[in-house]
């Protein structure tokens, strides 16, 4: 039997509506970016990748697909282990001492910490401050499949945390 007027959870839009509130990251060419959501499978990446449109696609925030989501009383949802990539375009020459003082230090850090910082002051998701990352130069070598399926070069932070979100209405979110 259903609740009139509850409608379940879609942890997509829920990080949509959240993400929207996250300050722009500057790029290597020092314009700001604002970052862009999209989520997918591992196909869904591919297809991005070779349809990509450069610097207007990035810094991106993508959410790992699937996940399990536990539903409880239609008012909250747990998702444990939730991926999301984060990723910039970059180069194949940059050897890694490099790409962290560049890619890394100055686009995907603070993205990250603009992600992490959502979490904790959004009224919508709960974490409990733990988290594990994964850093990835030249992230399209270790995406599955490998070299030349991509046609764009990122270095990534894979970010992976447990959540729980509720149904309230998001209030808005200072950064």
């Amino acid at each position: 039997m259903s609740k009139i007027g509850k409608t379940t959870i879609k942890v997509e839009d829920r990080l949509r509506e959240m993400f929207a509130y996250l300050p722009d990251i500057v790029g290597q060419d020092t314009n700001s970016y604002p970052p862009l959501f999209k989520a997918g499978d591992q196909k869904e990446l591919i297809a991005f990748f070779n349809q990509s449109q450069g610097n207007s696609n990035y810094p991106l925030i993508w959410l790992d697909m699937p996940f399990i989501e536990k539903h409880l009383n239609r008012k909250r949802v747990e998702v444990i282990g939730l991926v999301l990539i984060l990723a910039v375009e970059t180069n194949s020459e940059m050897l890694y001492d490099e790409r962290l003082l560049t890619t890394f230090a100055n686009t995907l850090y603070p993205l990250l910490d603009s992600v992490l910082d959502c979490f904790t002051v959004s009224n919508t998701l709960s974490y409990d401050s733990n988290y594990e990352i994964i850093k990835y130069g030249n992230y399209s070598d270790q995406a599955e499949g490998g070299e030349g399926e991509f046609v764009d070069i990122w270095d990534a932070i894979k970010l992976t945390v447990d959540v729980e979100i509720n149904d309230t209405c998001l209030r808005p979110i200072k950064i």
